[in-house]
Formats: C-alpha cells, sequence, structure tokens
C-alpha cells in the first residue's frame, strides 16, 4: 500500500488536496449531462412512436365508423341522392371524431359497391420531431375499411 502525502495550500481552507494530482470535482458533471441527453433522446423516440401507434388506432376507429354509418340500414342505398347525404354526414362525423388532426385527412368513397361501402382514409401523423428523426412510425397512415351494406328483411 501507498500512503498519499496531503498539502494544504491551493485548496479551500480546510480542505487538503493530494500532492502532485487535482481533484475530482466537475468530473461526474460530464457523465450525467451525458445520460441526462441520451435518456432524452430515448424519451423523445418513445413518445412519438406512441403518437404514431395512436394516430393509426384512431384514423382506423374512425373511418370504420364513418363506413358503418353509410352502409347502416337507415339510409336506402336505392336512392343516390340517399347515400350522398349519408356520405356527407359520415364525413363530418370521422372529422369530428379526429379533432383538429380531422382537417388534414383525406377521404375516399370510390370503392364503394352496391354490396359493400369503402372508405380510404389518408393521413400523415402529427409529430414534434423533425423528419429525419421521426423514424418507421411517422409515414403516411393510410387505412381502408369495406363494410357490408345493411339490408331490412
Amino acid at each position: 500500500m501507498t500512503r498519499r502525502r496531503w498539502t494544504i495550500g491551493a485548496s479551500p481552507p480546510g480542505r487538503a488536496i493530494p500532492v502532485g494530482g487535482t481533484t475530482d470535482r466537475g468530473a461526474g458533471l460530464i457523465g450525467a449531462i451525458s445520460g441526462l441527453l441520451v435518456f432524452l433522446a430515448l424519451l423523445l423516440f418513445a413518445v412519438q412512436t406512441l403518437v404514431g401507434l395512436y394516430t393509426r388506432s384512431v384514423v382506423t376507429e374512425a373511418a370504420h365508423e364513418g363506413a358503418r354509418m353509410v352502409a347502416g340500414a337507415r339510409v336506402d342505398h336505392s336512392s343516390p341522392g340517399a347515400v350522398a347525404d349519408a356520405r356527407v354526414r359520415a364525413e363530418a362525423e370521422v372529422r369530428r371524431l379526429l379533432g383538429r388532426f380531422g382537417d388534414t385527412v383525406e377521404l375516399d368513397w370510390s370503392g364503394s359497391t352496391a354490396e359493400t361501402v369503402a372508405l380510404r382514409v389518408r393521413a400523415h401523423p402529427p409529430g414534434f420531431l423533425w423528419a429525419a428523426l421521426r423514424g418507421p412510425g411517422s409515414a403516411l397512415v393510410e387505412r381502408t375499411v369495406h363494410v357490408r351494406v345493411e339490408a331490412l328483411r
């Protein structure tokens, strides 16, 4: 075992430092700041991924609800005017379900047939990171929902 020699001089009053060495004061600060930055970056990526997953889920549910409204038995599917009115009401409901985000989505009914109602929704999920940092969860959300037309018997 080696013994250290201590000197009093350049240190604050009452504190001794090793002879020929420096203090370790502030050495943990760099590691702590680095660790905090890495933690915050991982937290941002996790939150961005969760926002993307939530957006996909909400868009899918809103599209299903809109298509269900048009395919319902209350709509006279033999009348093109009644179907058009039902589509307008369904689009308003889809946009209401999506909130402010609903103003930016594209709705397309062109895949509908006499037996099924098809609603295609295209949306860009919201994000708070730059596009290059968002990752795979930030791609365009595109959902197509098919619902059978209900008929009264």
